[in-house]
């Protein structure tokens, strides 16, 4: 079983130095970054406080999604063709679901984890923060190596991707997570450039589930950014032209921008 591959920068450039590594070592590469690097890459309907148990997580997926296609017709202006459609589009606005955004830049990755931090009351970071970098093809190929999977990144039109559909039968589940790519539904999803690990039957994060099957060695790696340096990495950052409004083609990141511009904490 394979070890996650950890690195501990000390700048921006050294960052930047692991990117181009990793994307010399495979041939697709997608990131996620954490604001909490002790936070595990677990999507947000997993972490409910008290259903915990896949059997719970199912009905309330269900729940989730019947509510949400009974109330937003007054805010969403398109049809769903598919329940795909409608969990991609909940995804992004926030509502618990089996999805766990990555994206294919690893600048918005970085946005994301330098700039979701708590803070002290001298405005310092409180935590390291994390980021991610994953070969999704490797972890395919892992996550489905009892059907002896050679394929890459998967869609919601796949064979493979049936059995993880929320109107299919629990039971026939698989376990692992799987990479797809999603429908660029929304200006967001397309900014952020955003693909998805789509879970399966097992409760488990996707680093604990790395470490306990049998993957390919350096199909995951975790960069941890000490909190000492996550300000100057994210200066850095905006430097090069990722911003809030970058992230958010809208009036709220433009919103982020200014605040963040004139000294305001976000």
């Amino acid at each position: 079983m394979p070890d996650i591959v950890t690195h501990k920068p000390g700048s921006f450039s050294e960052v930047m130095q692991l990117v181009e590594a990793f994307q010399d070592a495979h041939e697709t590469s997608w990131y996620r970054g954490v604001g909490n690097a002790e936070h595990s890459l677990t999507p947000t309907i997993f972490r409910h406080p008290k259903h915990t148990k896949i059997e719970k997580i199912h009905e309330m997926e269900t729940a989730l999604s019947s509510v949400f296609e009974q109330r937003s017709p007054p805010f969403v202006s398109q049809a769903f063709k598919s329940v795909w459609e409608r969990m991609f589009y909940m995804q992004h606005y926030g509502i618990p679901t089996r999805l766990l955004d990555w994206t294919e830049s690893p600048f918005i990755a970085l946005y994301f984890a330098l700039t979701s931090s708590e803070r002290t009351k001298t405005g310092k970071p409180k935590n390291d923060a994390a980021f991610w970098m994953l070969d999704p093809i490797l972890w395919n190929r892992g996550a489905l190596s009892d059907i002896s999977f050679n394929g890459g990144i998967l869609d919601p039109n796949r064979e493979q991707v049936k059995s993880y559909s929320p109107e299919a039968d629990l039971d026939e589940r698989k376990n692992l997570p799987i990479m797809i790519y999603g429908t660029h539904n929304s200006p967001r999803i397309v900014a952020q450039r955003g693909m998805f690990a789509l879970f399966g039957k097992s409760v488990d994060a996707m680093d604990k589930s790395y470490s306990d099957n049998p993957f390919a060695d350096g199909t995951l790696h975790k960069v941890v950014i000490d909190k000492d340096i996550r300000d100057t990495v994210a200066h850095s950052l905006f430097r090069k032209g990722i911003s809030d409004s970058t992230i958010y083609p809208d009036l709220h990141g433009l919103s982020l921008e200014l605040r963040r511009s004139f000294g305001f904490s976000q």
